[in-house]
């Protein structure tokens, strides 16, 4: 906790049940503002050293069997899981059992199609699980195959997702005592964030088209002096663009008007893309700022690292781990408590946990 700010979740019970990035990433967040999050690591250990430094630090972990677990889920506010369909039930945890024993439990199952349907138990990669949700309509240029999004964004989406609707769920058991069991697929996920293309290609009967690092000629992404960078200028925002890059042939009162702009993109874009050739990031994020322009930069994970804004915002949490401090991912936004935490060893709470959840005595 910083500054001392209160912690929105404090007093909260999570247990974690699973090994993925998906409830990990969910119940992440949690134990960041403050919930009492124990993991359980009855199970083989999926997430790789990184991941473990980024997704466990501030969570309680436990080595408990089946039974112990089930006394842990019923003394829980809130269960995520992110096994396979039937996984808790076969466990002795069948969700709509636990429900019944306490009615305001909150279960949250994170799986890649959901727990029903035809294609329930099959299994999916994070490349997957974007292609069966649509995103990979939208990634690469027309001309070339679709493209795999970085990292496990798809798991994470999913665990963000859970998060929320977790969360969402609890407080309105709080309300009226009755929690839910929520059932939230990493395919419908990633069609619920397809925004403009994807829904309107459906509802037009269409083909969203593929169209790469550009939308067109003032929004999108262009190779710069170190790197790439772009812009994403409305209408509104298009003449403060052309005036700060100062370039004449810019001037041309044809990329004023929306209507020819458009007939003109190709243009338009090749001067786009020379202006930007020459200039460095932190020179084109510091024009955009001082003329209101959207501009924007790819940043690298040390650009990152030495970025003064999330310095200033302590986006960043140290985290000691066995290979030294690392530092990851923190507080999205600030005004909000929220506490780094500790990197604990596997089953390294299982004692403390049945005292403090379950009155046990060691």
């Amino acid at each position: 906790m910083s500054h001392g700010e209160e912690l929105p979740l404090a007093g909260v019970r999570v247990l974690e049940i699973g090994g993925g990035v998906a409830a990990a990433f969910a119940t992440r967040w949690m134990a960041g503002f403050g919930a009492d999050v124990v993991r359980s690591d009855a199970g083989r250990e999926t997430l790789g050293r990184d991941e473990q430094a980024f997704l466990l630090a501030g969570k309680r972990r436990v080595g408990a069997g089946d039974a112990r677990l089930r006394e842990l889920a019923l003394a829980a506010d809130i269960v995520v899981e992110d096994g396979a369909p039937g996984a808790l039930a076969a466990r002795g945890l069948d969700p709509r059992e636990l429900q019944r024993a306490k009615p305001a439990l909150v279960v949250v199952s994170l799986t890649p199609f959901g727990q029903t349907g035809p294609a329930a138990h099959w299994r999916a990669s994070n490349l997957v699980a974007h292609a069966a949700g649509g995103v990979l309509s939208l990634t690469g240029v027309a001309s070339r195959p679709p493209l795999q999004n970085g990292g496990n964004q798809a798991w994470m989406m999913l665990g963000l997702n859970g998060c929320s609707a977790a969360l969402a769920a609890y407080f309105g058991a709080l309300v009226h005592g009755e929690g839910d069991w929520l059932d939230l697929s990493a395919q419908d996920c990633a069609a619920g964030m397809l925004e403009l293309y994807g829904p309107r290609a459906a509802f037009e009967n269409t083909e969203a088209p593929r169209l790469g690092n550009r939308v067109h000629a003032i929004w999108g992404i262009f190779p710069c002096a170190d790197g790439f960078a772009g812009v994403c200028a409305l209408q509104r925002q298009a003449p403060a663009f052309f005036a700060m890059t100062g370039e004449p042939a810019l001037a041309d009162p044809r990329f004023l008007d929306p209507g020819q702009r458009l007939t003109a993109d190709a243009e338009l874009g090749a001067l786009v893309e020379d202006w930007f050739r020459d200039k460095k990031k932190h020179e084109l994020l510091e024009m955009g700022e001082k003329h209101k322009v959207p501009i924007g930069a790819v940043q690298t994970p040390l650009d990152l690292l030495a970025s003064p804004g999330l310095a200033e915002r302590e986006f960043f949490d140290p985290v000691v781990t066995p290979a030294g401090v690392a530092r990851v991912p923190g507080r999205p936004y600030l005004g909000v408590g929220w506490r780094a935490g500790e990197l604990h060893a596997p089953a390294a709470d299982t004692d403390a946990v049945a005292r403090d959840w379950l009155g046990a005595k060691s």
